[in-house]
């Protein structure tokens, strides 16, 4: 369980700077097809469009969703004044930290040679803020770093930026059922 200090200690972390600034971690281009080795989700419920950095000391990794007019999360939400849903954003934030499973269980910024998550589920976000709205057209930079670890759950923090402001940032914890 997340100590209330810990947690307190993550979010000042989180509304400071990016978690894995541009630059820093191993540069690399793993897109959509790579992503969906790495995740179990699909269709319109697969959030990350690509992971464009990891870094494995960090235990941290930075990604993007291009937010497309069509796309099913705008639908009524709002038809004059379209907002990406907020449980999106943090969606999709637990779904690049996801990704942390591969790379930092495995010590690599390779590519996955086979499917290897198993069954994951949210159990408790401990900390969700939205500070700016993303609209059609916008591309969400995530990131994200695991706080803690076990061999049930994982605690992981993460950011959603938007031209460079901080938009958005979550802790959130998953039960692994691997």
């Amino acid at each position: 369980m997340l100590e209330a200090d810990t947690l307190a200690a993550v979010v000042r972390r989180l509304k400071k700077a990016p978690l894995l600034p541009d630059g820093a971690g191993t540069q690399v281009r793993l897109g959509r097809s790579v992503v969906e080795d790495l995740l179990p989700h699909r269709g319109s419920m697969l959030l990350v469009d690509a992971v464009d950095a990891v870094s494995v000391p960090e235990r941290a990794v930075r990604g993007r969703r291009r937010l497309d007019g069509g796309d099913p999360g705008f639908a009524g939400h709002f038809p004059d004044d379209p907002v990406y849903p907020g449980v999106l954003v943090v969606e999709a934030i637990g779904q690049l930290g996801l990704t942390l499973l591969h790379f930092v269980g495995g010590t690599t910024t390779e590519a996955p040679w086979r499917r290897g998550l198993g069954r994951v589920r949210a159990v408790h976000i401990h900390r969700a803020t939205f500070l700016a709205p993303f609209a059609p057209g916008d591309t969400m930079t995530l990131h994200a770093q695991v706080v803690e670890r076990d061999e049930l759950t994982m605690v992981a923090a993460g950011q959603a930026w938007k031209d460079g402001t901080l938009a958005a940032f979550a802790v959130s914890e998953v039960y692994l059922d691997e």
